[in-house]
């Protein structure tokens, strides 16, 4: 399973992203730096042999009432568009979102050798759905700017107040947060609730991370890549090295930063000048993503035994407030 608290601020992240509604991430107490565990994803993938949940995954599970933690984090994404929606309407104005994508890949998939063989991380093939599935004639035009040059003056400045409500003064909290600022606390209370009552949890990612045994086993990981011809200090650096390269392979090619299709026969398909370099940037992503996982099985017990053992050590010294926790949501 993946770590649960890694997923659950990547969804803060991607829902203030994706949607244009301003999830937690847009707030001081769930700042991606301060509540973000340096966990990373090949860690969380190969890491926990042991099937049961690590210990503060168990609360979080409890307090969400899943462990499908993906399927949670793509709904709680459509529940804030819905909120906002709604919001707007009942104001009396129309708000448009963009059709979602479907679910990525599940985490089963995710950390499986058949996926790191195929698809390595799923950076690049989540790129290609993303320009395969996305409505560009969508993006290109804004249908919210649209509608609102359909409105009188006086609606106009009436529909942003009611969108974004009122700017609050340097350091107090919005009084108003208008419809994009309450569609997001409405749809993340129980993430705010977390953060509210144990605001330190933060603290797990550098105990863990500055643990001996944990480091060992990390030099260890690094010298197994390093014979494989991979230089990272962690995994979560090939991820973002594949990004990195992606992103300046197409900005070679679109400078100006467009989206790299060309419209053929009719639709919009990747530029033919993009793909052999996407298809290049896929197979080290491949080759690298099994060497990570080749890499980490040997010592995957020993992350997952640090990692049990910080946890338990938060919880047992947070009883109380996870209590408070559970009795607020239960």
């Amino acid at each position: 399973m993946r770590r649960l608290l890694v997923t659950l601020a990547i969804t803060a992240v991607t829902a203030a992203c994706s949607t244009g509604v301003a999830g937690p991430a847009a707030t001081e107490a769930t700042e991606p730096s301060s509540v973000t565990p340096t966990a990373t994803t090949a860690d969380v993938a190969t890491a926990t042999p042991n099937s049961a949940p690590l210990p503060l995954d168990a609360v979080l599970i409890e307090v969400l009432g899943t462990d499908d933690i993906d399927r949670h984090r793509w709904d709680l994404e459509r529940e804030a568009e819905q909120r906002l929606i709604d919001c707007m309407a009942a104001a009396g104005f129309e708000f448009i979102v963009p059709e979602p994508l479907p679910p990525g890949p599940s985490e089963a998939e995710l950390t499986s050798r058949s996926f790191a063989t195929q698809k390595g991380f799923g950076i690049i093939d989540d790129f290609r759905t993303w320009l395969e599935e996305t409505d560009i004639e969508a993006l290109r035009r804004d249908l919210n700017v649209e509608y609102v040059r359909t409105l009188t003056r006086a609606e106009i400045d009436r529909y942003f107040l009611t969108l974004e409500g009122v700017e609050p003064e340097p350091g107090r909290v919005a009084s108003d947060p208008g419809c994009r600022g309450s569609a997001a606390e409405e749809a993340y209370a129980v993430w705010n609730d977390f953060v509210g009552l144990l605001p330190n949890h933060a603290a797990i990612a550098e105990e863990r991370d500055t643990h001996p045994d944990w480091l060992a086993a990390r030099a260890e990981w690094r010298e197994c890549m390093l014979e494989r011809g991979y230089d990272y200090a962690e995994p979560e650096a090939i991820r973002s090295d594949v990004e990195l390269r992606m992103n300046e392979s197409v900005q070679s090619i679109y400078p100006d930063g467009r989206v790299p299709l060309v419209f053929e026969g009719g639709r919009f398909v990747l530029d033919p000048v993009v793909e052999p370099l996407l298809d290049e940037l896929q197979r080290f992503e491949v080759t690298a993503a099994v060497a990570n996982l080749d890499c980490t099985a040997p010592v995957a017990d020993r992350f997952e035994h640090v990692e049990r053992e910080v946890q338990q050590g938060f919880v047992d010294r947070n009883r109380s407030a996870i209590d408070e926790l559970l009795r607020m949501v239960g």
